[in-house]
């Protein structure tokens, strides 16, 4: 597959689906008023970290398994282990998710916050990441992408109809749990093995475990700004966040994607090919994230007046700051994914994580309790800056030991002496 029809495959389904929201969330905001659309997104805050949890790592590093597994039989084996871990952990976090959602959500919207905190969580159940590691978009956009769209348009006609805005989650939720379903189906049909026992369980809990704090570390700081300002700030400041903070998980779809897509273009090479791969991939999220913060801060406001109505519109300010936030996760995505989880940098990637979410969550805190929603927005993009700024030393190093291969391989390439010409230079 040309990297090209890589990037078209990889990116319109993600995109598709990031977009389908967007045909929904302007009645949703409206019918459910400011206090309702702050919780709704509180929600999902919750239950973008508990799916997290659940993923236990596997749509970071699932995708890498995958691609070098030798066989499909293997590939199978891969996702049985996953689909069990994954479930196992499900049955303790979702009823987790349920209580919080419940308790942060305000007074008549209860329901509306957990349905959204659980269609969020359920992501992590999703297949996607198997497709992204055997290169297969076509099966995305069958099982996730278009039945997203269908069902996102049929809930917005049956909300218009009748106000019920629990609706919309529940769309989200049938389409996760129906098309993993249905590929799980297909997938295990084709290729029959045993399932992993409950002895096994605790070597795959451990074998993921760095990956998955890691991961889980990155969305505790990600996942605090929108409960934090909605109960500590106005509601009609709130909601205000809450559009920003949607706008741009919205947009932080495309980082992922794009280091999905380049995932295996990237790690099928070797050598100083490798290293160019490295670089370009690199620029090609710097650009990604620079453009998605001028956006954010220059048609934010505007764009969140148009989908989400005046009392949920996010101001400039708040825009900007997390303008400067999706700058930096588009540039963290690329060094870890692409650069040093295939260079066995796991733990340093961990460390430096909790680093700055020990640093940051309390600073977000605190300038939210202090300065309210550019508060917390500030905090967010100390700790996405700090996480960034951290990771550049290793990635350098990593990058550096590539060029001295690519080197070592040019000179390998040179022209030796005659040893009898050395001996004898006169002839």
């Amino acid at each position: 597959m040309t990297l090209r029809r890589r990037l078209i495959g990889f990116m319109v389904p993600p995109v598709l689906a990031a977009v389908s929201p967007l045909i929904a969330l302007p009645l949703v905001a409206r019918s459910a008023g400011p206090d309702g659309w702050a919780s709704a997104i509180a929600g999902e805050s919750v239950g973008t970290f508990v799916a997290i949890v659940i993923g236990y790592g596997w749509a970071a590093i699932g995708p890498a398994l995958i691609s070098v597994a030798s066989t499909d039989a293997e590939r199978a084996r891969i996702y049985r282990e996953s689909l069990v871990v994954r479930l196992v952990i499900a049955v303790i976090g979702l009823p987790a998710l349920a209580v919080i959602c419940w308790a942060v959500a305000a007074p008549g919207s209860e329901w509306l916050t957990v349905l959204m905190g659980t269609q969020g969580a359920l992501i992590a159940l999703s297949f996607t990441w198997y497709c992204a590691g055997v290169g297969d978009p076509r099966t995305i956009i069958l099982y996730d992408a278009i039945p997203r769209v269908a069902m996102t348009i049929a809930a917005t006609a049956v909300i218009a109809a009748t106000g019920l805005v629990v609706l919309y989650p529940l769309a989200g939720i049938l389409v996760t749990i129906g098309g993993t379903a249905f590929f799980t189906a297909r997938l295990l049909r084709r290729n029959v093995g045993p399932w992993p026992s409950v002895r096994e369980l605790p070597r795959l809990l451990r074998a993921g475990f760095p990956v998955a704090l890691n991961d889980a570390a990155l969305s505790a700081y990600s996942s605090v700004p929108a409960p934090l300002v909605n109960v500590t700030a106005p509601a009609t400041a709130a909601a205000g966040f809450a559009s920003a903070d949607k706008m741009f998980k919205l947009g932080s779809v495309l980082p992922f994607t794009l280091a999905g897509a380049l995932q295996r273009w990237v790690g099928e090479v070797t050598g100083p090919e490798r290293a160019r791969r490295l670089r370009l991939s690199l620029s090609a999220h710097a650009a990604l994230g620079l453009a998605g913060c001028l956006g954010l801060t220059g048609l934010g406001h505007w764009v969140s007046l148009l989908l989400f109505g005046e009392a949920a519109a996010a101001t400039t300010a708040v825009l900007a700051v997390m303008g400067v936030v999706f700058l930096f996760l588009s540039l963290r995505t690329c060094m870890t994914r692409h650069i040093l989880f295939p260079a066995s940098g796991a733990r340093v990637v961990v460390r430096v994580t909790l680093i700055a979410s020990v640093v940051g969550v309390p600073v977000m805190i605190g300038a939210a309790i202090a300065l309210g929603p550019i508060g917390a927005a500030s905090g967010y993009a100390l700790t996405e800056g700090l996480a960034t700024l951290l990771l550049w030393g290793p990635c350098a190093a990593t990058m550096r030991d590539l060029r001295r291969s690519e080197r070592a391989v040019a000179d390998t390439d040179l022209p030796r002496a005659n040893p009898r010409d050395e001996e004898n230079p006169d002839g």
